[in-house]
């Protein structure tokens, strides 16, 4: 372009000149002085050539190409403060990826812990868990992901390791014994293999009956809300389950656990450690996680 573009700030003093009418109004607004106002108003008029405002003894007005440049001046600034706002907040977000049902019942409980300490960041998860990011090409920061698998090429965080015990709902237990029920009730189970089941009977075999119905699901969650309805004795991690144990409304119904090998662990690249609002997030999730382990302890 052979005309050069008026900077910003030039625009800025034009609008506050044009809203209060007075050289000296506006410099007190934009902290300069009466002169340094009207000397930006005269190098925007150069580089525009045309006369802006109509200048009186008592007071300025616009021209009426002044009157056209408003509009246009007020969008500029207008559009450059969004993305000046947009672009503060990159980087002072978290977004993540885990599985559903530690998500709703371990992670987002504990997010009103994080907004109390961050209130300026912003977390997003989704629970897509059956999907591994693409880190590269997806806007996803990290992913707590569920299993065995170790991470090499990827920082992680281990949050726990997970033990499923036997619980049911207290109405169960009404005029019987924890013994009685695991011989007689309804087997439920959080995947369509009944692996933890059979896992189950070959840690503690006899302790079930020989002829068990079982009920099954294929998520944690919906096998969590069967048994609280009465429907049977479940497999659940202890962890995820935790508040319902404490109010009461699971119970548990043996003493022994299963360590299965999983592990809930968040997974990012190296490179987002470093991150505003990561960062802040990370170094949470670490005290989170140290508080789980001592409490255990």
């Amino acid at each position: 372009m052979s005309r050069q573009l008026p900077s910003i700030e030039l625009l800025q003093a034009f609008l506050t000149v044009a809203q209060t009418g007075n050289f000296g109004q506006a410099g007190e607004q934009l902290h300069l002085s009466q002169s340094a106002v009207s000397r930006q108003i005269a190098q925007l008029e150069t580089r525009l050539q045309t006369r802006l405002f109509e200048r009186h003894t008592r007071k300025i007005v616009l021209t009426d190409e002044g009157k056209s440049l408003v509009p246009v001046a007020e969008q500029v600034i207008g559009l450059l403060s969004d993305a000046s706002h947009m672009l503060a907040a990159v980087g002072r977000s978290v977004s993540l990826r885990a599985h559903p049902t530690m998500a709703a019942r371990w992670l987002i409980p504990r997010l009103s812990a994080f907004y109390r300490l961050h209130p300026e960041v912003t977390v997003s998860v989704d629970t897509l868990y059956h999907r591994f990011p693409d880190f590269a090409f997806e806007s996803i920061d990290a992913m707590i992901a569920y299993g065995t698998a170790t991470w090499p090429d990827f920082e992680a965080l281990e949050l726990w390791e997970e033990a499923l015990i036997p619980v049911c709902s207290p109405q169960l237990l009404e005029g019987t014994t924890p013994e009685a029920v695991l011989k007689t009730a309804r087997l439920v189970d959080a995947s369509m293999d009944r692996l933890d089941w059979r896992r189950w009977e070959e840690y503690y075999p006899g302790s079930t009956g020989p002829d068990n119905a079982h009920l099954t699901f294929d998520t944690l969650e919906s096998a969590i809300v069967a048994v609280k309805c009465g429907q049977g004795i479940a497999l659940v991690d202890a962890v995820l389950t935790r508040d319902e144990l404490r109010s009461g409304q699971l119970v548990r119904v043996h003493g022994g656990s299963i360590i299965t090998g999983g592990r809930y662990t968040l997974v990012y690249p190296k490179r987002v450690k470093r991150s505003s609002g990561f960062c802040e997030f990370l170094d949470w999730l670490e005290q989170e996680v140290t508080e789980h382990n001592s409490l255990e302890g």
